[in-house]
């Protein structure tokens, strides 16, 4: 049985396999999709780069970790922006997860959820939804809020009602390519539900002679593709869009994590979860790129060091 399991194979959870990867602790990466990544994703099509999610990224400061990472020349610069960078991954944002996965070497688990965890003489049982029960001294959990209160129901089930009411901006991101001339507005006020509407032309991402279109088109009920994209393309014009990509995650744009009360409950599970147990990612305390990465690596080290 691994020392300790990784409840998550988003970014966090992955830069926690990472971590305990490089201390030379066993561990366990159980994730529930197909694919690990969680939100980031690159889709190329027609010549074009797309990011299911945000690809252009606030960097402050150095990431030591791309240079860990061989990552160093994939970053883009686009500009300056508050007393940092605005920045982009040359072949996608994937490049990142998929340099990190590939440095694992422990079971990772795909396909694979989990239903919950408990403990019993400092021990954890951590049930998965085939049945298989999994035993660990240590637990990094990564999973969005709505899931990971369900899991920790019987680990805590003051942590359990303390996640119940997070809430999700439902957006899709909805790419459409088109050739440069035909490409005459934008108008963000066209169609209504609009969170953003961007336009880019960068060489690494864009075929020569194009523009990408991005938007934010909020969700309602079940996501209609061809929906989407009609309200996306009435605020670039009528021209026909040469390739179109929709992408939905519905835990892609946390709300919780920005109310002023936030911090304080995130303290309160802290203090409520055992010391062996570490709740990280995006939804909690993490909102950027380098933070979810900071993040998931200091709680492999703080667990990893309790082992």
């Amino acid at each position: 049985m691994p020392d300790i399991v990784i409840i998550g194979g988003g970014l966090t959870g992955l830069a926690a396999a990472w971590e305990l990867e490089q201390l030379g602790a066993s561990y366990t990466l159980i994730e529930v999709k197909p694919r690990l990544g969680g939100s980031i994703a690159t889709e190329r099509r027609d010549g074009f780069v797309l990011d299911a999610t945000a690809f252009v990224l606030e960097k402050y400061g150095e990431w030591s970790f791309l240079g860990e990472l061989g990552l160093d020349a994939e970053l883009v610069t686009m500009g300056t922006y508050r007393d940092g960078r605005l920045v982009y991954f040359r072949g996608g944002t994937q490049t990142l997860t998929d340099a990190l996965a590939r440095r694992l070497t422990n079971p990772v688990f795909k396909r694979m959820a989990v239903s919950s965890v408990g403990m019993v003489d400092n021990r954890y049982g951590v049930c998965l939804e085939n049945g298989l029960l999994m035993d660990a001294r240590g637990l990094i959990v990564t999973a969005p809020a709505r899931y990971a209160g369900h899991m920790l129901w019987s680990l805590s089930p003051e942590v359990a009602l303390r996640l119940a009411d997070y809430q999700y901006d439902p957006v899709a991101r909805v790419s459409l390519g088109f050739r440069r001339e035909d490409v005459p507005r934008l108008d963000t006020k066209a169609g209504g539900g609009l969170k953003f509407l961007q336009l880019y032309n960068m060489p690494e991402r864009v075929p020569e002679g194009y523009m990408l279109a991005r938007a934010g088109v909020r969700v309602e009920g079940t996501p209609d593709n061809d929906a989407l994209v009609t309200l996306a393309r009435a605020a670039v014009g009528s021209a026909e869009p040469v390739m179109t990509w929709v992408y939905y995650w519905s835990e892609a744009d946390p709300l919780t994590r920005h109310l002023p009360e936030h911090a304080d409950n995130m303290d309160a599970i802290d203090r409520l979860l055992p010391e062996t147990t570490a709740l990280v990612g995006s939804d909690y305390r993490a909102h950027r790129l380098d933070q979810r990465v900071d993040q998931g690596r200091a709680a492999a080290r703080r667990i990893a060091a309790m082992m």
